[in-house]
């Protein structure tokens, strides 16, 4: 089955940022986000990691850098 999102809250855990941080960060990006709770979409969640330098469990080996 398909990744259908991730919550803020758990994506902020992994990255070892704070919800706010994330939340912030997106709103600041223009992303509307409401809450820790709130779920982002897979393309969402690959742009939040790459702002906090987390890599996406679903990078393809196409996009790794040798």
């Amino acid at each position: 089955m398909a990744k259908k999102g991730i919550k803020v809250m758990d994506l902020a855990r992994e990255l070892g940022v704070t919800s706010r941080e994330v939340i912030d960060r997106c709103r600041a990006e223009g992303m509307a986000v409401q809450n820790s709770i709130t779920k982002l979409n897979v393309d969402r969640e690959r742009r939040v990691r790459g702002w906090f330098g987390g890599h996406s469990e679903t990078t393809l080996e196409s996009d790794k850098q040798d």
